[in-house]
């Protein structure tokens, strides 16, 4: 990639303490915010303030629209402003959030959490990657041929942190109900931006423009760069956003509809989710070493198999062939979460680094939001098994246009 001219760092002088402190503190603010109690009760929750499916259905697209909007711009905040900045704003947005949800009693109450969590969200997800990045290059600036555990460290938190949810979910709803599941996950929703308080911005190369046009202009010729940079890179590009729709976010909502369909109780779901967490963590943990290990072709041939064969499993219509096939399907979002998103990462300008890693989140919901009303219509018309088959097709189709040719472009 064409390299814009960059100004000299000023690493000599940064405290080494702070680097390590952003190190441990980054992933706290992770797992702060995706102990997410209500996301396994997500339907349950929005009853409790007296919401019927259909304004569940809006509120989530509310929420997923202010995500959609925000992507870019965060992006660019955190690259122009710094990640510290936009971090500490994001935590406050998703403090308030939970905050307000302590008095919320309408829709009308609720639409307004929801927008401020989708602010909050956009703003943290993204810079928190690109801290963390940064703050690992700095800090190991001397050991060149050193993997960058960056991406891995901070999968494996978020997985964690969500299972840890799901089971603390099921046994506060035994303990006391939804009333005390808002009460913990807003005590959980202030530690955000205490923990952004500890943060401090690590030294980077800056490009010394002073305006916005300007920096649009160079901003610009590093994505065009980095497009036109190789058929690889498009790939990649194409994968990362087009290939986590089908592998994760249209799986996500067809799994939970089979263990219904199959007569998993709701008790069940909370442990179970926390398993397929923890599977997603211990695969992401093991990914840069099978890389390693193995080499980059034979991890993306498995990651293709495990998703492929998951589908399948899933749509056995049987209880254990869906348990199997919904750990496969993690497994896969393990590998490929971390190691995509870290081969992005290893071939992109640092001062652009949230504002890319935004823009591929921005192509993944685009995705999402492409082919989620598609698969609605067939689930309508043909029911949920041809609907996971239907979706087995759009992943095959993925995997050899897109993840079958990277394998044999890597070495190129």
């Amino acid at each position: 990639m064409n390299n814009v001219p960059l100004t000299d760092r000023s690493e000599n002088s940064f405290p080494m303490s702070a680097l390590r402190r952003n190190l441990r503190v980054v992933l706290c603010l992770r797992a702060a915010q995706r102990y997410m109690l209500i996301a396994p009760i997500m339907v349950p929750f929005f009853a409790f303030y007296g919401q019927d499916l259909q304004e569940i259905f809006l509120l989530e697209s509310v929420f997923a629209i202010v995500m959609v909007a925000m992507e870019l711009p965060s992006g660019y905040l955190a690259d122009r402003f710094g990640r510290v900045t936009v971090l500490r704003a994001g935590g406050l947005f998703w403090s308030a959030s939970w905050l307000l949800l302590l008095g919320v009693d309408d829709f009308t109450g609720l639409l307004v959490f929801e927008v401020f969590g989708g602010l909050g969200m956009s703003l943290l997800t993204g810079a928190d990657l690109a801290l963390l990045y940064d703050s690992e290059e700095a800090l190991h600036k001397d050991q060149l041929q050193r993997a960058n555990p960056a991406v891995r460290n901070l999968f494996v938190i978020s997985m964690a942190a969500e299972g840890l949810a799901s089971l603390s979910a099921t046994a506060l709803l035994f303990f006391d109900g939804i009333a005390l599941v808002v009460a913990v996950q807003t005590g959980c929703g202030l530690l955000v931006p205490l923990a952004s308080l500890l943060l401090r911005e690590p030294p980077r190369a800056r490009s010394g423009l002073t305006n916005i046009a300007a920096e649009w202009i160079n901003m610009r010729s590093v994505l065009l760069s980095l497009w036109h940079q190789s058929v690889f890179m498009r790939r990649l590009l194409g994968a990362l956003c087009l290939w986590p729709a089908a592998s994760v976010g249209l799986i996500i909502w067809l799994m939970q509809r089979v263990w219904v369909e199959l007569e998993l109780t709701l008790l069940h779901f909370g442990w179970i989710w926390c398993l397929l967490q923890l599977v997603a963590a211990a695969t992401g943990q093991l990914a840069q070493g099978a890389e390693r290990w193995f080499g980059a072709k034979p991890v993306i041939l498995a990651i293709v198999v495990l998703v492929l064969g998951g589908l399948c499993l899933l749509g056995a219509a049987s209880l254990p062939w869906a348990m199997a096939g919904s750990v496969l399907l993690f497994a896969a979002r393990g590998l490929f979460s971390v190691l995509f998103i870290d081969a992005l990462n290893r071939r992109i300008e640092d001062d652009y680094c949230a504002t890319i890693n935004s823009l591929i989140g921005f192509g993944f919901r685009c995705a999402f939001i492409l082919t989620a009303p598609v698969l609605g219509i067939v689930f309508e018309g043909l029911g949920l098994w041809v609907t996971i088959y239907v979706l087995v097709s759009m992943a095959a189709l993925i995997a050899c246009f897109l993840l079958l040719p990277l394998t044999r472009s890597i070495n190129a």
